[in-house]
């Protein structure tokens, strides 16, 4: 048996789904106003070389450009898609803590008494948080899903065996296996665009040089290069490589300890703890993830004690 997005509840379901489509246009817009600039500084350094009415052109579509950029921007602002991406991401992890707990009967839902109140009032409370998503969330697909599937009732109703190897399976050997993937890819992507960096600004200086020797050039190339080094900087810091890749290796390595210490439990009764530390290690990296954005994560569980 899988665990499948339509397996949780309809509020993870939509928050996911809010928080994905929110990303995309966050980053789209990210691209469209860095483009706006490097596209710019590329027609700048023709404007040496050109005179009359092509020159009055060039300055003539540089100043749209750049409008159409600042336009770009203060749409971004207004739309805040970077605040939905974050919040509704929250939202979403934590319903995701708060469903295994409930399928695994951990804290606070290891008694079936008034189990679905209390696992309904915990996704409300979880709403209540971050109330700022509820538009976005609605307005998902999915949104009108169960709050509690029968998937999760099966599985909380199987014995201490299956549940122990289903959530071994699906959720700390998954959860790890994501974040050794996600932390070597950002390896991958903070070298590549450090090298990046480092070379526009090698040709940079020796162009600043060979111009300083020459006199100058007819078509100048400083400012689109230093231009496109400023861009690539810019958007190094809109996807946070290199803090991402520290995050989530040591996430995956606590996950990896975990996991060796889960395959040799065997009594039910330690299961539970086991399932805690898991939950708060996934939680712990979210909520690092969370602060770095100032979003405040409310973690699962606590208003339910």
């Amino acid at each position: 048996m899988l665990m499948k997005g339509q397996d949780y509840p309809s509020l993870f379901q939509g928050a996911d789904a809010a928080s994905f489509s929110a990303q995309r246009m966050y980053l789209l817009l990210q691209r469209m106003y860095i483009g706006s600039l490097i596209i710019a500084g590329m027609a700048s350094m023709f404007t040496p070389v050109v005179s009359g009415g092509v020159l009055t052109c060039m300055y003539t579509a540089m100043a749209i450009i750049l409008t159409a950029g600042l336009l770009v921007l203060w749409i971004g602002r207004s739309r805040r898609d970077d605040h939905v991406w974050f919040d509704c991401r929250a939202v979403a992890e934590s319903v995701k803590t708060a469903t295994w707990r409930f399928m695994m009967s951990a804290p606070p839902f290891e008694s079936d008494h008034n189990l679905d109140r209390r696992f309904v009032s915990e996704l409300q409370e979880i709403r209540a948080a971050r109330p700022g998503c509820e538009n976005n969330v609605a307005g998902a697909p999915a949104a009108t899903s169960p709050a509690i599937s029968d998937s999760m009732r099966q599985m909380r109703s199987n014995n201490f065996g299956t549940r122990k190897a289903f959530y071994l399976d699906q959720r700390v050997r998954n959860q790890k296996a994501w974040y050794s993937q996600k932390a070597d890819m950002n390896a991958r992507s903070g070298s590549r665009w450090f090298w990046m960096t480092a070379g526009l600004q090698v040709a940079a200086a020796a162009i600043a040089i060979i111009q300083a020797v020459l006199g100058g050039m007819g078509i100048n190339l400083l400012p689109v290069i230093t231009t496109c080094a400023a861009a690539v900087v810019a958007w190094n810091q809109v996807r946070r490589h290199e803090e991402l890749k520290k995050t989530y290796a040591l996430a995956a390595q606590e996950l990896g300890e975990l996991e060796a210490m889960a395959s040799s439990l065997n009594a039910e009764d330690d299961f539970p703890q086991l399932v805690e530390q898991v939950e708060e290690a996934v939680s712990r990296e979210h909520t690092m993830w969370c602060a770095r954005r100032d979003v405040l994560l409310r973690r699962s569980g606590s208003g339910s004690r």
